[in-house]
């Protein structure tokens, strides 16, 4: 019975089902049994991970041809031969090492397994080593080195999320909603899951808008979405049949004390609402990002076949999830029959926020705070000081386009950030206070400063021109620190 019903996903697009599907279920299987992975040929002392009738059952062919829906036959063999090393990964690190809870066993495994993200790889001893030797041979020769260091950071960070899930295994810890969901974007599966799309899709994102803050929020939330939506669908075999303790939807049974079905709710709400930022970055920051960075139109193609590429991953592995045996779907209707209602219930979340309204009133409550509070003895003179160093660097100054000026020394003393450095340091020098209260007023003025002057008017060439300036002001280059001296 599953402790609750599934609930309405947010699926925009359709799923397109890859023509190559029936040749890679053929490939993947022979692979598998090639790399010892498959229980009748398995390595001495491995225990039972998988046989054929549980390979073929859940079915990583048809995953990959429904989130890879429009590359050759090759590449899908290749695709799924990846997701089926990864999967088996994960349950034979269950079998070895959750369930043994021997965690310096597991640091002794990973550690050497990117030794075999290589040309030239160590003699395998067992069918993970096998694969990834055998995968990497096969996918990088042919990608840049650019491309090849961004995937082998997200193919180890895949692997060391193992060590966190069996550490907080290992304790019996839950961790929080904020913790959990910023260690899976880190460590979690959905990074490398984007990083392959590009080799499947024979695209690169051009090196220089990589690291740009579109491209990022694109891979967060794309990562966000898949995790969130397998934490649902995999709710009942981690938590009754592995022990798993990470798990979205256990994360917020625990953390908000409510039922699994609420719990499920909420991951999915949560779950929309990245998948519309996704969107939104998608359609109103990436044509910013072209114009910024002077990308030509092939490098603009590339980059928006990626973001098509990774909303065919939303899809396919929404509808895999609906069908694979791996997962808890029961009473599981067909992904164009639940559209509708989630469209309409996502049209809702997505509500824009009416701003100016009066809220409240709202009492605090009661905090935990296990340590005593001490406030630095000088706190008054830096409160003075900061008044004065405020006043010298033109904060109470009128500014241009603006009809007052932002802060006046009554508005700064009412602040009293002096009395928040003093307890942030309280044994402080007298100069140190300063400093520190200082920066802490730089800091404030420039959040108040920002959206009165740019958010007024809409001004996002202006601020894009005032942020660039700023590292001009912070040079790394002005005399020795005399604490490495």
């Amino acid at each position: 019975m599953q402790p609750f019903e599934l609930p309405d996903f947010y699926v925009p697009h359709p799923a397109r089902l890859n023509p190559h599907v029936a040749g890679a279920r053929t490939h993947t299987m022979a692979w598998a049994r090639e790399m010892k992975m498959l229980d009748d040929d398995r390595d001495p002392g491995t225990p039972d991970i998988w046989d054929e009738p549980a390979l073929e059952a859940m079915d990583y062919a048809l995953l990959c041809a429904y989130t890879h829906p429009d590359c050759d036959g090759p590449e899908l063999d290749l695709i799924t031969d990846w997701y089926v090393w990864v999967f088996y990964f994960d349950d034979h690190f269950l079998e070895v090492f959750k369930k043994t809870k021997d965690q310096a066993g597991a640091r002794t495994y990973l550690d050497r397994l990117p030794l075999f993200m290589s040309l030239d790889p160590p003699e395998p001893v067992n069918a993970v080593e096998r694969g990834l030797a055998d995968l990497w041979a096969r996918t990088v020769p042919s990608r840049s080195d650019a491309w090849r260091a961004r995937f082998s950071e997200s193919t180890v960070n895949l692997l060391r999320e193992s060590l966190w899930e069996l550490s907080n295994i290992s304790t019996g810890r839950i961790p929080n909603p904020v913790e959990y969901i910023e260690m899976r974007r880190k460590v979690g599966g959905a990074p490398w899951s984007a990083d392959l799309a590009e080799h499947a899709a024979g695209v690169e994102i051009p090196e220089r808008v990589v690291g740009t803050r579109p491209l990022r929020v694109l891979k967060d939330t794309f990562s966000d979405g898949v995790h969130l939506r397998n934490d649902i669908f995999s709710y009942q075999r981690e938590t009754e049949s592995e022990g798993e303790v990470n798990n979205a939807v256990l994360v917020m049974e625990h953390f908000l004390e409510v039922a699994p079905q609420a719990a499920a709710d909420t991951v999915n709400d949560l779950l929309t609402s990245r998948l519309r930022q996704y969107e939104n970055t998608a359609l109103t920051e990436l044509p910013h990002v072209f114009e910024d960075h002077a990308l030509d139109p092939a490098e603009r193609a590339a980059v928006a076949t990626y973001v098509k590429a990774l909303q065919d991953w939303q899809s396919g592995g929404h509808e895999w999830h609906m069908r694979s045996s791996r997962y808890m779907n029961e009473k599981s209707i067909g992904m164009s029959a639940a559209r509708i209602p989630a469209l309409l219930k996502s049209a809702r979340i997505s509500l824009p926020h009416v701003p100016f309204q009066k809220v409240g009133p709202t009492p605090l409550p009661e905090f935990d705070i296990p340590y005593p509070a001490r406030v630095n003895p000088h706190r008054e003179s830096a409160g003075r000081n900061v008044v004065a160093w405020a006043r010298e660097m033109g904060m109470f100054s009128p500014q241009p386009r603006l009809p007052a000026p932002v802060w006046t020394a009554e508005t700064l003393t009412g602040m009293a950030l002096e009395i928040c450095a003093a307890s942030l340091d309280p044994d402080a020098s007298p100069e140190a206070l300063d400093l520190a209260t200082q920066w802490l007023a730089c800091g404030t003025y420039g959040d108040d400063y920002f959206p009165a002057l740019f958010n007024r008017d809409r001004d996002m060439a202006g601020a894009k021109l005032f942020n660039a300036r700023v590292p001009a002001f912070l040079p790394l280059d002005c005399g020795t620190c005399l604490l490495y001296t």
